[in-house]
């Protein structure tokens, strides 16, 4: 009698494949940002106006085709949600099913420092499925640093120094650590924060506000920064960093402490002995 073969029934994919391969277009995207970067000395940056939504150059839209292209053919079946696509325009997030998985990329998260040739700006790319992000990247090709995790293995901070590449696991710093000491990233200045807050915050190290969420976000996994919030923010600014900072132990939530997922509107993320007092003097 002939045997009858089982369906291997359907398992997703390899995550860390699609790590690899996710670090490799963040790297040949990093190549196309640095060298419009460099070229922008010589000659003007092309830009689109997007309006309310800021500006995009013409490396936002190279280095997103790139991305889309590759996803398409290595992964037909997934979605894609990205910033300059005009898939991202003319589909409702809410639409989304959670079943789907579904890319979530920035291939240029910090435009306005990147036209003003400010080097602050990085490539961020994730993989989400049921509303979790699984795998994240986000890689800053200025100051050769790549930031990474995946759901459940830890992250990590690779970074070229000099010529060898050191690579660092983040994890949370078990600190008591106090306003005072710490080096914090906000939008200070955003209609959404009261002016009354602004006279009550306690006295800190230093405040900064650098322009790319996924970078900040980042570097307070890393522990760069002490803390980062923001209000009005999009899936593709949040899903790759924020898994980064829950695989390093950082306390993330939205603003209200709610659990984080890569479709907060809104974001806290901080060294776990400052989010408690910082959540609670935010939300006053």
């Amino acid at each position: 009698m002939k045997k009858v073969q089982k369906k291997t029934p359907k398992t997703g994919i390899r995550l860390d494949s699609a790590l690899k391969n996710m670090i490799d277009w963040a790297f040949e995207c990093g190549e196309i940002l640095n060298s419009h970067l460099v070229s922008s000395y010589k000659s003007p940056l092309k830009i689109l106006d997007k309006g309310k939504q800021g500006l995009a150059t013409e490396a936002d839209l190279l280095s997103e085709k790139f991305v889309i292209e590759k996803i398409k053919e290595t992964y037909p079946d997934h979605l894609i949600l990205s910033e300059e696509d005009s898939f991202a325009r003319k589909m409702k997030i809410e639409g989304i099913k959670t079943d789907d998985y579904l890319w979530l990329i920035d291939p240029l998260d910090g435009t306005n420092n990147f036209y003003n040739r400010v080097p602050f700006f990085c490539v961020s790319l994730a993989l989400t499925h049921k509303n979790e992000t699984l795998v994240g990247v986000v890689y800053n090709p200025v100051n050769c640093e790549l930031f990474y995790a995946v759901k459940g293995k830890g992250a990590f901070l690779v970074r070229l120094v000099g010529e060898q590449e050191v690579k660092i696991r983040l994890k949370a710093r078990k600190s008591k650590k106090g306003f005072h000491e710490a080096l914090l990233s906000a939008n200070l200045s955003s209609s959404k924060v009261e002016k009354s807050l602004l006279k009550n915050f306690p006295q800190v190290r230093a405040m900064r506000r650098l322009g790319s969420a996924a970078l900040e976000l980042s570097y307070v996994a890393a522990g760069m920064l002490d803390a980062y919030w923001e209000y009005s923010l999009q899936p593709w600014d949040v899903a790759a960093a924020g898994l980064i900072c829950q695989e390093a132990g950082v306390k993330i939530s939205n603003m209200k402490g709610q659990k984080f997922h890569p479709f907060c509107v809104s974001v806290l993320a901080a060294d776990p002995a400052l989010y408690p007092n910082l959540k609670s003097i935010l939300n006053k």
